[in-house]
């Protein structure tokens, strides 16, 4: 029986270990748990979104999971924007969990801050951006 490991790389973990800090911070801003967690629920649905899983969903029990579904709609919604600058997907990449989560919101009728699952998916977007891009723009000044 082949047993295939799936090992997440180190920057994905401390992107995921930054959490709990911009947690703090946005606790400290809003004192509002329901922002915390919708939070919390964007940056991690772009984190899992953006970790490559295909080892991972090789393995039959994964069919069927929750992380296939975020994946799956995060690149369903990506795909007509391939063509577009890496500006215009970063953009585009935001907008998945907020929209599925603003959705749940609606559909319940909570009274929950939609926003912040955009933020939350803004975030994690914004530690994404490779130093390359200011490296270049330095050297160009």
């Amino acid at each position: 029986m082949k047993f295939q490991t799936f090992l997440i790389p180190r920057r994905k973990i401390i992107e995921l270990c930054l959490l709990p800090l911009f947690l703090l911070v946005i606790y400290f801003i809003w004192s509002s748990f329901e922002v915390m967690s919708l939070f919390a629920f964007g940056y991690v649905w772009n984190w899992a979104a953006s970790n490559d899983l295909t080892a991972l969903f090789e393995n039959k029990r994964y069919r069927m999971s929750m992380l296939k579904m975020v994946v799956n709609l995060q690149n369903l919604i990506l795909k007509p924007f391939g063509w577009a600058p890496e500006l215009v997907k970063r953009v585009v990449r935001v907008l998945p969990a907020g929209i599925f989560w603003s959705l749940v919101i609606y559909f319940n009728e909570s009274h929950m801050p939609w926003w912040a699952t955009f933020l939350g998916s803004f975030v994690f977007e914004l530690l994404q951006l490779e130093i390359s891009l200011f490296k270049k723009h330095k050297e160009s000044l």
